[in-house]
């Protein structure tokens, strides 16, 4: 290998830890192997180094389908490889479908076990020259006309926040923040904005919470709300990101809502909160007149 590879090895055999631990070593592969779900998660939450995880399905503790399952939701990017005693094709389709990229069923031989970790090396290596692609983009521009209804704020906000990733405009332990802006600024277009929510209703209180769920549900089936649209606008340039976000709303009193953060007069209901957390991590944070836009704007270190 002209580059080495780190490999987390999850089992509780220490005869199978020691075997696979040696074999990948005298291939050239860094090995750091635990016998828990739990150490597992640890090292993977601290550690951005890993190329690959191998675990056993059967585990102490956590399965190894439940550190597949989390490993998805923390490390979308790191490829698994099940290690498991099913051999049917109910467990090969079942293990997909929870994210595994690929598995291994035992008794099994080293060097079969080789060229399956080697093919996910391989397309793990792909992936990620595909991903670089976007670091050579000169300027891209998307524009995205959403009906209120069919727009899914945490899978807009997930891509775009995402994308400034591969722009190089953030790290892989910075994107949740701009995930986290993205939704904040996507929710408010719709429900303070298309839906004429007030941040008051929602509260704290299960009760409220539920009185507002109803609401906002009842305003999407009405179409004098739910056929409103939110409008986008995202262009990228190596050195600057701007997102605009328009909907149809009323628009509300920005100034005043700003005058407040500036004097530190915030509580927990308004929209200030929210308007700190986002100038906290974008550079920029631009409002048309009327209160139904707002243009949030990052610039490259």
């Amino acid at each position: 290998m002209s580059e080495k590879h780190h490999i987390l090895l999850v089992d509780d055999e220490e005869l199978i830890v020691e075997l696979l631990e040696n074999y990948f070593q005298s291939l050239g592969y860094d090995v750091t192997a635990v016998e828990n779900a739990e150490k597992a998660l640890e090292h993977l939450q601290n550690n951005f180094g890993y190329d690959l995880l191998i675990t056993d399905i059967n585990l102490p503790g956590k399965s190894g389908i439940d550190l597949l399952k989390i490993t998805r939701e923390i490390r979308p990017e790191l490829p698994v490889i099940l290690v498991t005693g099913h051999k049917t094709m109910d467990f090969a389709i079942s293990a997909i479908k929870n994210g595994a990229t690929d598995f291994i069923t035992k008794p099994f031989q080293l060097n079969n076990v080789r060229k399956v970790v080697e093919k996910v090396i391989r397309y793990k290596l792909k992936t990620e020259k595909k991903e670089r692609i976007f670091e050579y983009a000169r300027f891209i521009k998307m524009d995205f006309e959403f009906p209120t209804k069919e727009l899914d704020a945490g899978v807009l906000a997930d891509y775009l926040a995402r994308l400034l990733l591969k722009m190089r405009f953030c790290n892989e332990n910075e994107v949740n923040q701009f995930y986290l802006v993205f939704l904040e600024t996507i929710v408010n277009a719709i429900e303070h904005g298309n839906l004429e929510l007030a941040s008051t209703i929602k509260g704290d209180d299960f009760d409220r919470f539920l009185k507002f769920e109803q609401l906002r549900e009842e305003r999407l089936q009405d179409p004098t709300y739910g056929n409103r649209k939110v409008y986008i606008q995202m262009e990228v340039s190596p050195r600057m990101f701007t997102l605009t976000i328009r909907d149809e709303g009323p628009g509300f009193d920005w100034k005043a809502v700003m005058e407040k953060t500036e004097m530190e007069t915030i509580n927990l209901e308004s929209h200030g909160r929210g308007f700190v957390f986002i100038q906290s991590v974008m550079d920029e944070m631009l409002f048309n007149e009327k209160g139904n836009s707002i243009t949030l704007v990052k610039y490259k270190e």
